[in-house]
């Protein structure tokens, strides 16, 4: 092994020697960046006019009877409406049509499961009693009705035989006697008013108890029977919960709500409200109390209001309601709705980028005064300023603006186009469907049981296109609802029209789902071709922080190579519980994820309750909000996908050799079945995209059409999975680490093995054999793919397994697994008495047999909470390892690792041998390793300066010398604190030379060259130059300091514009790319702002040999969409002539965090420009930068590093 000479350690030596008890490290369980999102504001207005009594839905399906039971007085503490009833006599018309869900959508549904209303807390209030179903059950002493025995009851009776625009009447006065629980069943066909066409159901006294209902369920789309209690049940719940409209608006809000986070603030208002005074200031006409933090007494008070606000025989003023809506939000005190605290006199400064929602239900047609905004849709807005100097004006066209004034729609456009507090920054966050930026209201609108003339889905486009307008609101009833469609369109909402309970449950949810939640990505995307043509597909991971659910888009390309709209989303695809292919591993073996299957300890750590097992499997019956379920609800079965990068993988193909030669104790092994035949054998494969997710498992999908084809859950998680039940769920990590997927040669035979961590969700790393995708979509057979769990129970050096693992050949002739002990060591991650974590907290790495995942080697640094820099104890950590094939061989001969203190390690492994493999340089002969660098902002290193490096190093062969060039960024993020802009080291980005030489001295940045960053604007854009401190770009490489010799160079991650020394905290924590000659990269700034959600990016790329810019300008500047000489000049004066000459650029800035890109490239003869593909975290969008490629495309590579899939 090689030697160093060795210089004084300059860390205060106090620091080796303290007495630490092993501290961790304080990793979020959260994306770190979610900390700026700012909670929306969103005020419901509940339509309380008299229609909302109803028992009959829709309207146009009224005959002479609102209600079909008959009513006591004041049921909804407002005056009732007549009560007229239709008997139950069989042959009566409005009996058998209105007591259908077929003609009535709000009466009795079989198909349906009545569920009770919910809490605050989302807890249920409770099966109703069917011996006395409540007709309030907000207020019991408004009765109720037996509803198993006969009843006998006042009410206005009537009936006919055939029409339903005709009634014979008995006296007000008279009693009729019926069977409460009576429904009938159209059967599809045939007149609606020939009872011939009808079955009916109707529950006695002597129905006999072993009767059955059958029902379909829709959820999981198949025929299920209840027993007559079950029955009676049903009917029960729905009488109480759901019989008139106002119960099934009340149920389906209450439901939406009830299982919304704590992220947003929520005001109440009621269409009839009159006027009030909120907050200290009079309001007319709806607003009953400002937006409040959605928790605790806040959250109670707004459910009091839902469930207990009288209903009145009153009309529907919709327009009136929401102008004063729009009022609220022309606030500007604290007590209102920008104010840091609503409704005190908070003096904190007000939110810029706040956003503003009013959802708007009702179950009618609007009336009532008429606001005076005129025709607001077809009146240009002004111009309004916003961040970046952009400039919006709404300009009155298709398919906003008609020719009707004062409509539903101008109120709310009104409010949307309007800039409704010019005394603030105009800096709210805009998205595709939305793109204002000023502060404005966005309106939901909602219709329960109500159609218009026009058809949404199909008459948006003629609306866009002008060959159809909007209909005159006032000249007809469904025209009124067609303006409720408009004014969503007109403030960039959405119009949902609920036919059913359910319907509108789930349209409210998804509505507060939009909201309060804030769709993010924070991985790589994944691309199906290293060339765009119209059959490339790019693969999205993108989550969403307010329901902690995920998303796994597909977009294609058309015919231009441009980005098309999303093909699929594979957190719908995913299949029935029973369906789903999903293993696990029992320490031994793998298994199917079945409770038989589990071992005893696993079914402890799931409380011994199959249910739990049966919810992550996708069973949502036992959700909140579905009967008396208890579990936490969920939107989607796909959990979040955060820092989990999906990978493709299709026809195997690594550049292995089909001759290996004579190396070890398996010399030639492979070599009995070429590596070229298995290729060829495998190379139709199916694609598929595999993915991790903190819903505990790492997924599989069919890469063509998104269905999810498998599924793992590992073994090392099942002490927390239990937490995804709760409905106080707080964000963990499970399945949180990036998979890879390599071949491999083992048993006669190649294999595609994936290797995947759990990011911060756990101390392990597993194996699965994807070779055949058909095995692993087989129940019986997927199992057994499963080959091994690595964890801390197999050394306690195992850490958080945030980083990526890599599958390589050894010259022992062993196929290996590599990677580092991660993060954490130290944690008692597992919660078992700290029984299997780290007593040093050392950094280690290692090499595991990739079919037994048996130990070969482990290296330890022997560094570790001893040698913390800041002298606290943390534990230290290594980077993902790369691994060097030196000779060209196939086989692994160097590992080079970064660690959390700093220091870059060698590990040679260059021989048969594996006892002989070791770190490369060491303090003294036999003595401890050594590091082959250290990284720190200084000449020399103290606690104040260390740089950590948290990202793979990356590794090319040096052009003109013996060694390699290592490329590496430093800095972190994963830490609590870690968010900050201030007070932070600055950090750097580094390509230092290993000459692999014998004897070595250990060198620091006085050895290397270094280069500066400046800032500059190009036509409205921010960009970056490097250039060198010295007054040449090139590097004299040489071991001789005292020659002005250099190792290396290094980029400082600031802008050094008017000699700035403030780095912003700017740091990178991405895993860079060597692609031609470039070295490619991402960095992050953070922010403390919580109006810049979580900082911004650069992505920056140099010559990779001297981190100087690039002989060629690869962007384009000028904006004319192509990428060439003419981006070295561009106009200034706006004469259209270029006038300015520019320089060549490193870096260009974004205002959000950016993920790494993936590169791609067009096809010869398109300008052979290079595509990178990028994640934006603030919205999840995608982000493309088309670049010119390298003028020599063949020019220097990596070729020398082993491949990473």
């Amino acid at each position: 092994m090689n030697k160093y000479s060795l210089f004084t350690m300059l860390i205060v030596a106090s620091i080796h020697s303290l007495s630490l008890h092993a501290a961790t490290l304080n990793i979020s369980n959260v994306p770190l960046y979610l900390g700026g999102a700012v909670e929306p504001n969103i005020i419901f207005t509940l339509d309380d006019s008299g229609s909302m009594q109803w028992e009959i839905m829709p309207d146009e399906n009224l005959h002479y009877a609102n209600y079909l039971l008959p009513m006591p007085n004041n049921i909804y503490g407002g005056s009732n409406y007549n009560n007229q009833v239709p008997n139950f006599e069989d042959d009566n018309v409005h009996n058998f049509f209105s007591r259908s869900s077929a003609n009535n959508s709000v009466y009795y549904n079989p198909d349906i499961t009545y569920v009770p209303w919910s809490k605050a807390d989302g807890s249920s209030m409770g099966n109703a009693n069917p011996a006395y179903a409540l007709y309030n059950p907000d207020d019991p002493t408004r009765d109720g009705l037996p509803l198993t025995s006969k009843q006998t009851k006042f009410a206005c009776w009537y009936e006919h035989p055939s029409s339903l625009n005709s009634a014979f009447g008995a006296p007000c006065n008279g009693n009729y006697e019926f069977w409460p629980i009576t429904y009938f069943i159209y059967d599809g066909s045939g007149s609606r008013t020939d009872r011939n066409n009808y079955t009916k159901v109707e529950i006695t006294s002597s129905t006999p108890s072993s009767k059955n209902y059958t029902y379909f369920d829709s959820t999981e789309n198949i025929t299920k029977t209840r027993t007559r209690n079950e029955e009676i049940q049903n009917f029960a719940n729905w009488f109480q919960y759901y019989r008139s409209r106002i119960l099934t608006a009340r149920a389906g809000v209450g439901r939406a709500f009830a299982n919304q986070s704590t992220n947003m603030r929520v005001g109440f208002a009621a269409i009839n409200q009159g006027s009030r005074t909120v907050d200290g200031i009079g309001s007319n006409r709806a607003l009953i109390s400002g937006v409040r933090k959605f928790s605790g007494s806040n959250k109670e008070d707004f459910f009091d209001r839902l469930y207990g606000r009288v209903i009145n025989n009153s009309g529907t003023p919709l327009r009136s309601a929401a102008n004063s809506i729009g009022e609220y939000f022309e606030r500007s005190d604290n007590r209102g709705p920008w104010g840091k605290t609503p409704g005190t006199d908070d003096s904190s400064s007000q939110l810029t980028c706040r956003q503003s929602y009013h959802i708007l239900t009702t179950d009618g047609y609007w009336n009532g005064s008429s606001p005076s905004v005129g025709n607001s849709d077809n009146n240009n807005g002004s111009t309004i300023s916003g961040p970046n100097n952009d400039d919006f004006r709404y300009q009155a066209s298709a398919p906003y603006s008609d020719s009707s004034s004062n409509t539903l729609a101008d109120v709310a456009m009104d409010y949307w186009k309007r800039d409704l507090r010019t005394d603030l920054a105009n800096e709210v966050p805009t998205n595709a469907q939305d793109p204002a930026f000023w502060q404005h209201v966005v309106t939901f609108t909602v219709g329960l049981g109500v159609t218009g003339s026009l058809d949404p889905d199909a008459d948006l486009p003629a609306l866009t296109n002008g060959t159809k307008s909007w209909p005159d609101p006032t000249s007809s009833n469904p025209n009124k609802i067609d303006d409720l469609w408009h004014a969503a369109v007109n403030s960039r909402g959405q119009f949902f029209s609920a036919a059913d309970p359910d319907e509108f449950a789930s349209s409210l949810a998804g509505i507060l789902d939009n909201i309060s939640s804030r769709t993010s990505s924070s991985s790589s995307v994944a691309v199906n071709s290293g060339a765009i043509t119209s059959d490339s597909k790019v693969y999205q991971a993108i989550f969403d922080s307010g329901t902690w659910t995920g998303k796994l888009l597909a977009y294609g390309f058309d015919s231009d190579g441009q980005l098309s709209n999303v093909l699929w989303d594979a957190g719908t695809k995913i299949p029935l519980p029973s369906q789903r292919v999903i293993t696990t591993y029992d320490g031994s073996n793998g298994q199917p994820f079945l409770w038989a299957n589990l071992t005893s300890a696993q079914k402890s750590m799931l409380d011994n309750d199959a249910n739990i097992l049966n919810y992550l499997r996708g069973v949502q019956t036992l959700e909140q909000g579905k009967g008396n379920g208890t579990y936490r609800a969920r939107t989607s079965l796909l959990g979040d996908i955060i820092n989990s990068s999906p990978i493709l993988v299709t026809a195997p193909n690594n550049n292995y050799p089909d001759d290996w030669g004579t190396r070890g104790a398996d010399d030639e092994a492979e070599d009995a079945f070429p590596y070229s035949t298995f290729r060829n054998n495998n190379k139709n494969r199916a694609g598929m995209i595999y993915v991790g997710s903190n819903d505990g498992m790492l997924h599989g999908f069919d890469a063509e059409s998104g269905i999810e084809k498998f599924a793992y859950v590992p073994a090392a998680i099942y002490s927390n999975l239990t937490d995804l039940v709760d409905p106080d769920y707080s964000h963990r990590f499970y399945v949180d680490g990036s998979p890879t997927v390599t071949d491999a040669y083992f048993d006669s035979s190649w294999h595609s093995i994936l290797l995947s961590g759990l990011g911060a969700g756990g101390q392990a790393l597993f194996a699965i054999d994807v070779t055949n995708p058909s095995q692993l979509n087989n129940q019986s057979l997927a199992a057994n793919q499963v080959l091994w769990e690595f964890t801390d129970k197999q050394d306690s050096d195992m850490g958080l397994t945030m980083n990526q693992a890599s599958t390589i050949r050894l010259n022992n002739g062993e196929w290996a697994a590599l990677f580092s002990g991660g993060y954490n060591n130290t944690l008692d991650n597992d919660n078992d008495g700290s029984a299997n974590d780290s007593s040093t907290g050392n950094g280690v790495i290692y090499l595991v047999n990739i079919k037994t995942g048996q130990l070969i080697r482990k290296f330890d640094t022997q560094i570790g909470s001893s040698d913390d820099p800041l002298g606290e104890g943390r534990p230290n950590g290594l980077s993902s390892p790369t691994a060097i094939d030196e000779n060209r061989d196939g086989t692994a001969d160097i590992i080079y690792a970064g660690d959390l203190f700093g220091n870059v390690w060698s590990i040679s492994i260059n021989g048969s041998d594996k006892n002989e493999w070791d770190f490369t340089y060491q303090e003294t002969e036999n003595g401890p390793p050594a590091a082959l660098f250290r990284s720190c902002f200084g000449s020399t290193c103290n606690q104040n300066n260390i740089q950590p490096i948290t990202t793979r190093i990356q590794v090319v062969k040096h052009p003109t010398k013996d060694g390699f060039i290592l490329l590496f960024g430093t800095g972190k993020y994963f830490e609590v604190g870690d968010n900050s802009s201030t007070g932070q080291v600055t950090q750097s980005f580094y390509g230092i030379w290993d000459p692999r030489t014998s004897d070595l001295n250990r060198f620091t940045r006085t050895n290397l060259e270094g280069r500066r960053l400046t800032d500059i604007q190009l036509a409205g854009q921010n960009y970056r130059t490097v250039s060198p401190y010295s007054s040449s770009e090139n590097i004299v490489w040489g071991l001789d300091s005292s020659l002005d010799q250099k190792r290396g160079w290094y980029v400082d991650l600031l802008s050094q514009n008017n000699a700035n020394t403030n780095n912003f905290g700017e740091r990178q924590v991405s895993n860079s790319i060597v692609s031609d000659e470039k070295i490619i990269f991402t960095t992050l700034v953070p922010s403390d702002d919580e109006c810049d959600f979580g900082g911004s990016s650069w992505l920056l790329e140099f010559d990779y040999l001297t981190g100087g810019q690039l002989e060629y300008q690869p962007l384009d500047i000028n904006g004319d969409g192509k990428v060439d000489a003419n981006d070295l000049r561009i106009d200034t004066d706006g004469d259209g002539e270029p006038d300015t000459d520019v320089p060549i650029v490193s870096g260009k800035g974004y205002t959000s965090i950016v993920s790494p890109p993936k590169i791609s490239r067009r096809l010869p003869g398109e300008g052979a420009s290079e595509i990178k593909i990028m994640s934006n975290a603030e919205d999840g969008s995608l982000v493309i930068e088309e670049e010119q490629a390298s003028p020599d495309s063949s020019g220097r590579t990596s070729w020398i590093q082993l491949e990473l899939q």
